[in-house]
């Protein structure tokens, strides 16, 4: 299981490094106008950020406290630990973002459980992956085991994705597909506009990537009794869990990026 776990970090390492291609700044980019266009309207009072690059998407968001958790140090995070196992109490997060780490986990159930939990009753979870039925998904399924990034992931599709929220107590709102170029780049031809085309403007579910937007509706499992103690947590830094014996490491930063000034 450590040699698995080691290996899934290095394929997320391997993802970020895509990011910084030409090919992976045109998604990239398509990703965060997507983000900016979403972000404005959510508020609240923490944001999460799991992803397998260190560009925050989050610019756009009016919540104050933002955290990007990693597993190590290579993607400068403000917060280190396992996906599967975060250091962030339950119920405490007004949205997370999970960026592209569900197509590199042994176990995107798990994984996606884990993000569902932090996040708080009403509040909401951003998916962002690669969609299957697309070019994209033709492209891996015909380059086979000889595939590189980010095609040797597992492609889930957005109605895999449902049926797992669903279960989770998650209403999807919306689901936003973007990206209807070819998946590779070419320099001769200019990269595409998110917001230009037929495929973004009518949102047919063939575009390369896909956000997935849902929202928590089950009730706190325990009701907080006054306003008063209600804002004390809101305006309280994250409540960490205990340390597990799978040996999370906050960094250095955490207690001063965390605490909402």
């Amino acid at each position: 299981m450590p040699d698995l776990a080691q290996a899934l970090a290095t394929e997320r390492r391997a993802l970020s490094r895509w990011f910084t291609t030409a090919l992976g700044q045109r998604v990239l980019g398509t990703e965060q106008a997507l983000h900016d266009e979403l972000l404005e309207d959510l508020f609240g009072y923490h944001l999460v950020q799991l992803s397998a690059q260190d560009v925050p998407l989050h610019q756009k968001s009016p919540i104050l406290s933002k955290i990007c958790l990693g597993e190590d140090n290579l993607l400068a995070p403000q917060l280190i630990a396992s996906p599967l196992q975060m250091p962030i109490a339950s119920d405490q997060v007004d949205l997370v973002l999970l960026h592209h780490l569900l197509e590199f986990s042994d176990r995107p159930q798990a994984l996606l459980a884990e993000s569902a939990r932090m996040v708080m009753p009403m509040g909401t979870l951003i998916i962002t992956a690669f969609n299957p039925l697309s070019l994209w998904g033709l492209r891996k399924r015909l380059s086979g085991p000889a595939a590189g990034y980010p095609f040797k992931g597992h492609f889930w599709s957005a109605y895999r994705l449902m049926d797992w929220l669903n279960l989770l107590n998650f209403k999807v709102d919306r689901v936003l597909f973007a990206d209807f170029g070819i998946p590779w780049s070419v320099r001769r031809l200019p990269p595409p506009s998110f917001g230009l085309g037929l495929g973004r403007r009518y949102n047919l579910p063939t575009g390369g990537i896909y956000m997935l937007v849902a929202r928590k509706v089950v009730g706190p499992l325990t009701p907080i009794r006054s306003p008063s103690i209600r804002r004390s947590i809101r305006f309280s830094g994250l409540g960490l869990s205990q340390p597990s014996t799978g040996g999370l490491t906050p960094s250095r930063r955490t207690e001063s990026v965390v605490e909402v000034e």
